[in-house]
């Protein structure tokens, strides 16, 4: 009789889990899938991607590295208030491992896991050096640069130095820090990634504005592409940038191979007037390799984005609207309406509370109700059943067709967020 009263125990117990109507998951419908380089439309799901790199990281990458496609998604923001927007890509990397490298909106670093497979269509291959490998200059190298759109319609006339170029091979992650006698300008003169190695090699030429007493660079991509941008470094705080008056530009003889990292080369001398005499300033060209973040740097900028997170507002969000989310309409008010205050644990309970029935309500003018927390969500068609003193809330969910009926307490909870709704 024990056994019996204890399998009837079990029986029960199993007969009283109920399903729950919130899961929250990845929706497909709601991101943009797209590769790095081309207009290919990958056929990677959006699970694939955003669950990479949030098990276990590395940050060293072992071996020959070989960079192959790297897949982008993006969510743009439901409403017009832009809150939800997010964006991570992933780069499939080849060494002694399989690894997938990942950049997100959170991180100032690269994020690196071990991988056990590549996505099915990730075909393409890269090989890329760890450091900036120093290439020759060709005298077509040169001819680019002089011919340049960028060169003859920049809004102050540059001078070119002709034999004032450099050139550089992709490296796999890091930058290159230029400076003058030392001294650096604010930002770096390049930034490398994994997503940006089949870009190709780099050429850089100096050129001068006279009326600016500046020396500006001129960038020329792999693509052909070619930028300019003026070199301003700040000696002292306190003191504007100096100025380069009659300023030529020397190439310096370089006995290096390869850019190793944190050792800085001196490659161009700047030769110039100030205050009536002959200057010369050294100008030096430093690769820096980046950082891989590590799980406790991980862990704790989620510790910080919850915190602000729970400044703000917290998240989940959740709207009711009249048409469905879609890439090329952001929906505005009156078409959505946010849940109203910060605190959403009481709705996210009615929710997940509600109760599956195999009958729905009447559609009013808000059809659909839609929670974004981080990365995942969920959809629900809502309709409504008036009784006598009070309104049944009904949401049905999109993916598998179930229907729930909140309880009494969770209709009511629903309508103090939405209390437009009511009316």
């Amino acid at each position: 009789m024990i056994a019996i009263a204890l399998s009837l125990l079990i029986l029960s117990g199993c007969g009283s889990e109920r399903d729950s109507a919130l899961k929250l998951d990845y929706i497909d419908e709601h991101w943009i899938v797209g590769h790095y380089t081309t207009d290919k439309k990958p056929m990677t799901d959006v699970g694939t991607v955003l669950e990479a790199c949030t098990g276990e990281l590395t940050t060293v990458l072992e071996g020959e590295l070989i960079v192959h496609d790297t897949i982008v998604v993006s969510r743009p923001p439901f409403t017009n208030a832009g809150d939800d927007f997010m964006y991570k890509a992933v780069t499939y990397v080849e060494g002694d491992q399989l690894y997938a490298v990942c950049r997100d909106m959170v991180s100032p670093y690269l994020q690196a896991e071990v991988v056990q497979s590549f996505p099915q269509q990730v075909a393409s291959a890269q090989p890329v050096d760890r450091a900036p490998v120093v290439l020759p200059v060709s005298a077509s190298d040169k001819e680019a640069f002089l011919k340049a759109d960028t060169l003859q319609d920049h809004p102050f006339k540059l001078e070119p130095f002709r034999d004032a170029v450099f050139s550089y091979s992709q490296a796999f992650y890091g930058e290159i820090e230029i400076a003058i006698d030392g001294w650096p300008p604010l930002f770096p003169l390049h930034m490398f990634e994994p997503a940006s190695a089949g870009i190709g090699d780099i050429q850089m030429m100096f050129a001068s504005s006279e009326s600016e007493s500046l020396p500006y660079i001129l960038m020329r991509y792999g693509d052909g592409h070619i930028s300019s941008q003026p070199l301003e470094v700040t000696f002292d705080a306190t003191e504007s940038a100096p100025r380069f008056e009659s300023l030529e530009v020397e190439r310096l003889p370089l006995d290096a191979d390869v850019l190793i990292p944190d050792v800085s080369y001196a490659i161009f001398a700047f030769h110039y007037k100030k205050e009536g005499k002959s200057e010369t300033s050294e100008v030096t060209l430093t690769y820096r390799e980046g950082t891989f973040s590590t799980e406790e740097d991980r862990d704790l900028r989620q510790q910080f984005a919850d915190e602000q997170l729970a400044n703000r507002g917290a998240e989940p969000y959740v709207y009711v609207h009249k048409k469905p989310f879609n890439f090329d309409e952001t929906l505005g008010y009156p078409d959505v309406l946010k849940a109203a205050g910060t605190d959403m644990d009481e709705l996210i309970e009615a929710i997940e509370l509600a109760e599956p029935v195999k009958r729905s309500g009447e559609t009013g003018a808000y059809s659909l109700l839609t929670i974004v927390d981080g990365l995942k969500g969920q959809q629900f068609a809502i309709s409504f059943k008036q009784r006598s003193k009070k309104r049944d809330v009904y949401i049905t969910d999109l993916l598998s067709e179930q229907t729930y009926k909140l309880t009494s307490e969770g209709a009511e909870t629903f309508f103090s967020y939405f209390p437009q709704v009511r009316k």
